[in-house]
Parts: C-alpha cells; structure tokens; sequence
C-alpha cells in the first residue's frame, strides 16, 4: 500500500477561524478607561484659569510660583507670556475648583517678595520659599477671569469697614502710600493711593478711615499735613510744630474740628477736602464768606504776603487776598497813580459773627461807619526776625479822605497811612542829608591835619625817648640812686642831733626863753609906742587931775 492510499483513509481535520483576545491586553485597556476618567474627571474638577496682568515677570516662574490666600496655597502660575504691546505679562494661573467663587471682580492680586520700605521690611518668608501671588477675595456681585495686579500689598485689605475721603493739595507734602492718618495723636487710617492731576496740577490723596474712627468725620472737619517738625516764620513769628515719632520719620495726615466751629453733620464721602499744609494754615488760610477791599499803600510792601493778617489793634479780622503787582492805568485814579494795590478781606467769622451773607452785609455798613470816624490802614511789622509784614487797621485823626468814596477796579478803598516803618525811614533819610550837608571835607582836611601834626610829635617823642633811653644808659646817671641814698642818710643823721637828749636841743629851748623874757619886758615900750609915737623924742609929761568945781548962784 502505498504512501497515497494511506493517506485517503485517514480522516480529515476540520479547520475553524476563531478569535481570541489575550488577557495580556486586559492591562492597557484597564489603563487607557482610567486615563480617560482622569481626564474626565479633571476637566470637570478642575478650578478655574485667569489672566493677571504685571507689569514685569520678577520673582514668577511657570509650573513653580504658587497663589495663596490666608497663607492656603489654591493654585500654581500656569505660564508667562508678554503682553501684546509689551508694555508688561501676562500671568496665566490655575486655581482649585473652590476658588472658583472667590474670583469677584474688584479681587486683588499682588506678588509677594522681600521689600524694605518706610513700614519696615516684609516678605522675609520668600527667601527660603521663594515668592508667591497673594490673592484676596473680593466682595463684588459679579466675577471675573481677568485682573491687574497690584505693585504691592494694599494698604487696607478687602471687606474692612470705614470711609474713605479723598483730598486736594497744591503741595507734594511729600507723603507716600501707607503714611498714617491721625486723630489728636490716635492712628485712625492709612493714605491708600497718592496721585498727581497735570490737568489740574494738584495731588490728590486717598485716605481710609477705620470704624468706629470714621464717626469722627463731619462737615467742619479740616485735614493739615502732620509731616515731620515744621518750620514756620510769617508775621505771627517763627512757630515750630512738632507730630509724633512715627511722622516725623516718615510723614502723615492729621483731621480735627478746629475749636471755634461746631461738630457740624456727617461728611460728604464725594466731596474733594483739602489737605492744609499745617495746622496753623487751618485757621488762617480757612474759606470764610468775606467782603473785598482794596487799600493803596505809598510804602513799600516787601514783606508783606498773600495770606498776611490784617489785624485791628492786635486782633484778626481778616486776611490779604492779592498784592496787585501791576499798575493798571485804566481805573479811575488814572494812569498817574504809582501807590501799590493790596487787596484785603473782611471776614466777619473771625470775630465771632456767623458765616454767612448777612455778616458780609453787616461788615460792610461796619466799614463804612469806621472809615468816616478816622479808621485807616497801615503796614506795620510782624516780627523782627522774619522781616515779615502785616496790615494793621487803627483809628486816626479825620480829614477829607476819612471815607469809602473811592474805588478801585470796582473796589472800595480803605484809607491808608505811612506805617511805624516808613516814618522811621523818613527819620533816618533826614538825618542823612543833615550828614549829608555838614562840611565833611573840611573836617576831613583839620583831621588830616592833625594828624600829621600828631604825627610830627610822635616822632619828637621817640627821639625824647631814645636820648632818656641813652641818659638812662649812662653810668653817671645810675649812680645817682646811690647818691640821693647817701644824701638821705646824711640828712637822717642831722636830724638825730636835733631830739630832747642832744644838747643842741637844749641850748635852742634856752635861747627860745630869754628871748619870750625879752618880749614881755618890751610890751610896755610898745604900748606907749603905739600910744604916742614920738615919746622916744619929747618927754613925757603927766597931766595934772582936774578939780570939780559947783556951778555959781547968781
């Protein structure tokens, strides 16, 4: 038999196609259905994307810098990218999913990294973490996925309850965000934002005042600059005012009601307010309703500026609104006047009348009646020191311009004299040209003079003093010290020979009798001498007594 028949006999396999998955496969399959739900699942669960925009990248890195609130790390910097007009970045963040009801419009984010500033140093944490986005939330209705980021921290956080004002100041008063607000030495706020208007060429301020802090502010409450130790000299003097430690290191804003106004009612959050240089300038540069007049001073008005008292008899009544630095032909004097226009205010307030129109009306019918009785305007000198002037306003003798009949550029005027000042200068001008007329060369030629003749004696007197310098010098003339010496003891001795033991002595005492003996022996002599002169020629005959004899009976 052979191989073929063999082979027809045996049966025939039956081949079926079947398709078996391995388990092997089991594995990535069980990995791809958890891919996809975690894909799922972190599309649905993940948090939020937003934009911030920065003005530079500092301190931000993708996949590393982390976003925190309250110290809670929510999320992570997804990527930087430049800004269109690369003017900053643009900061992709991923938050958690619950932060996603945090992200309010007006929410603030800030990088935080070591600063050193006027409030300390901060920010010390991110040298060794590195820095971070801080993000606190908002409080506004409606949320948001873009924001711009803050250059640092706020002053005053999200949700703290209290006012903020805004104010006005011509100055920089070189304040700065974060400088205190300050109510009678308390700190009550903080300045949250400074800027400067080209347009209106002023700084403005916005400061936050804290509860219960902000019932403080009413309609009558005035802020000033607390800022450091001011200086100032005005013709009230040189006054120096001194705030606490911390502004005078850094700076900062003081309010209060100034004590001659009431409480008033609550203050109008919308109002600008102005920021007043310093405390003083509250009370004097304060806006009072007033009435304007105008004085034209003859003297000189250096010293005197806007702003200057204007006093009567030591007592504010007002203030210099203008110092006119032009002459105006066209008013009524015409264009020979060549006095100076000062224009003053009247403010009724500062005497304790109310502010307002019917104390203007009042003044003016004041004004009115005082110039008629002799009220006249005069400069007079604020302080020594400072050389600063004010107008003084006083009572003196009435003459023809003892009125308001003048105007000038619709102003009425007050009358004015030559101040204390300007009589002074006339005194001393006078006495100059009465030094001026003495004959000053004449006496300047007898001087000279006299001086070449005290001159010429000088020199006579040296040559005197060299020869009693050489006289000196001769030994002659030394010895003769020695010689008065012995002249002086000679003259000792002779007078030793003259005392009540020497018999010199003795024989001068007995001759000084004998001759008193002589002399009482002589006193008859003399007398008939004095009697009868030529008694030593003719004798001397004695007249005989005569007889009394009766008178005869006739």
């Amino acid at each position: 038999m052979t191989s073929t028949e063999l082979d027809s006999d045996l049966p025939q396999a039956e081949i079926k196609s079947h398709y078996r998955i391995s388990k092997v496969w089991l594995i990535p399959f069980v990995a791809f259905s958890i891919g996809i739900w975690m894909v799922v699942d972190n599309y649905y669960n993940r948090g939020p994307e937003i934009v911030i925009t920065f003005d530079n990248a500092e301190g931000l890195e993708a996949g590393k810098t982390r976003v925190k609130t309250l110290n809670v790390d929510i999320g992570f910097v997804d990527k930087v990218l430049l800004n269109k007009d690369r003017r900053g970045v643009l900061v992709h963040v991923r938050l958690a999913q619950q932060a996603k009801s945090l992200l309010h419009q007006n929410s603030q984010f800030w990088v935080v990294k070591p600063r050193i500033g006027k409030g300390g140093i901060s920010g010390l944490s991110t040298l060794t973490s590195g820095s971070y986005i801080e993000f606190v939330p908002g409080d506004s209705s409606e949320m948001g996925e873009e924001f711009v980021g803050l250059d640092q921290a706020p002053v005053t956080a999200q949700g703290i309850p209290g006012t903020r004002i805004n104010l006005v100041s011509q100055q920089g008063d070189s304040l700065s965000i974060g400088e205190p607000v300050l109510y009678r030495g308390f700190e009550v706020g903080r300045i949250e934002q400074s800027q400067f208007n080209i347009a209106e060429r002023l700084v403005h301020y916005q400061v936050f005042i804290k509860a219960p802090y902000n019932e403080l502010l009413t309609e009558n409450t005035y802020f000033w600059n607390a800022s450091g130790i001011n200086l100032n000299a005005t013709a009230d003097g040189v006054k120096v005012n001194v705030g606490s430690i911390e502004t005078i290191i850094s700076g900062g804003v003081a309010f209060d009601v100034p004590t001659d106004l009431p409480l008033g009612n609550a203050i109008d959050q919308a109002k600008d307010h102005i920021l007043y240089p310093d405390q003083n300038s509250v009370y004097e540069r304060r806006q009072y309703q007033a009435k304007e007049y105008v004085i034209l001073f003859e003297d000189s008005v250096r010293g005197l500026e806007v702003g200057a008292p204007l006093e009567y008899r030591g007592i504010r009544v007002g203030t210099v609104a203008e110092i006119v630095s032009y002459l105006t032909p066209g008013n009524s004097f015409g264009s020979n006047e060549r006095r100076i226009p000062v224009v003053v205010k009247f403010e009724p307030a500062r005497i304790g009348m109310p502010n307002s129109s019917d104390s203007v009306d009042k003044i003016s019918q004041y004004v009115e009646m005082w110039a008629k009785q002799g009220l006249k305007a005069s400069l007079k000198s604020g302080s020594l020191l400072t050389g600063n002037l004010f107008v003084d306003l006083d009572y003196y003798e009435v003459d023809k311009n003892s009125d308001l009949a003048d105007e000038f550029n619709q102003y009425q005027v007050i009358p004015s004299i030559s101040g204390s000042l300007a009589q002074i200068e006339q005194k001393v001008f006078g006495i100059l040209e009465k030094f001026e007329a003495m004959p000053i060369n004449v006496t300047i030629d007898s001087i000279n003079q006299m001086l070449s003749k005290a001159t010429v004696t000088m020199q006579d007197l040296n040559q005197v003093v060299a020869q009693v310098e050489l006289l000196l010098a001769n030994q002659q003339t030394q010895q003769i010290p020695q010689h008065i010496n012995q002249t002086l003891d000679e003259l000792s001795d002779t007078l030793k020979s003259y005392n009540e033991q020497a018999p010199v002595y003795s024989e001068v005492e007995k001759s000084l009798q004998q001759f008193q003996q002589l002399m009482r022996e002589m006193q008859p002599l003399i007398k008939e001498l004095n009697n009868k002169p030529n008694s030593l020629i003719f004798e001397n005959r004695a007249q005989s007594d005569r007889e009394p004899k009766g008178q005869k009976n006739d």
